[in-house]
């Protein structure tokens, strides 16, 4: 019998591994789906990365829509996808690189961008800009499916716990107390509390393992994707 965590978001009980942005991006059936989706999951991280090496707010959005719009949308990116070059977000984000200066550049011969030519504008490093961004967002939509999940199956308590005492801004500090926590939601005592929180933490590595699953083709592959996940939030890796 599958236990009742056993159902993931992506379907079915331990479903097949998922399509991820490569394969989806190279098969011809699905390139337009993929194409409108990589817009929406993609935009603010490019914008970031694009503020933090110093060009302007309506600079940056210009030149995310023409890249979209010019290369993404317009197929000429699909012409130039090498599979070969790791992930598929930093095969993006040169395609970026290239595009915002190729349109510095206007009338000069196109140049490709290699890692040594980058530039780091102030003492920010842009790319790192990028994958925060992008760590949030995937973060974002693993903390909301939680969420929802949790009052589908009348765990309400549950994520209020998990949220106050690992999410709010305020953890850590002495005026948050387990015991205020328990009288607010109800709850017996403390153990019962930190018992409904390790609960709730299994089911959010999971989720957000289903979310990373998506980038990857394989689950060795998952595994270092996590890691780097959590480097980026390295501050709050050891509560999640």
């Amino acid at each position: 019998m599958s236990k009742r965590y056993d159902y993931t978001s992506l379907g079915g009980i331990n479903g097949r591994f998922p399509q991820t942005e490569w394969t989806m991006i190279l098969d011809p059936r699905q390139r337009q789906a993929i194409l409108t989706e990589l817009c929406t999951k993609y935009w603010k991280p490019l914008y970031q990365y694009l503020r933090f090496k110093g060009f302007s707010n309506e600079e940056a959005k210009d030149l995310v829509q023409g890249f979209f719009t010019e290369k993404i949308l317009g197929r000429e990116f699909l012409h130039r996808v090498d599979r070969t070059r790791g992930k598929f977000r930093n095969f993006l984000l040169v395609a970026m690189r290239n595009y915002a200066i190729n349109i510095q550049m206007k009338e000069k011969t196109p140049v490709e961008l290699d890692e040594q030519s980058l530039e780091i504008v102030g003492n920010e490093d842009p790319e790192a800009e990028f994958n925060r961004t992008w760590a949030d967002e995937v973060l974002k939509k693993a903390l909301k499916e939680l969420e929802n999940e949790c009052h589908r199956r009348g765990k309400i308590a549950h994520w209020q716990i998990f949220r106050e005492w690992l999410l709010e801004p305020t953890i850590g500090d002495d005026r948050i107390q387990m015991g205020t926590i328990c009288v607010k939601y109800g709850i017996e005592n403390a153990s019962q509390a930190y018992n409904m929180i390790s609960k709730i933490k299994l089911r959010f590595r999971t989720i957000l393992r289903n979310h990373l699953r998506a980038y990857v083709d394989s689950d060795a592959a998952v595994d270092a994707e996590i890691i780097d996940f959590i480097n980026v939030f390295s501050e709050n890796s050891e509560r999640l």
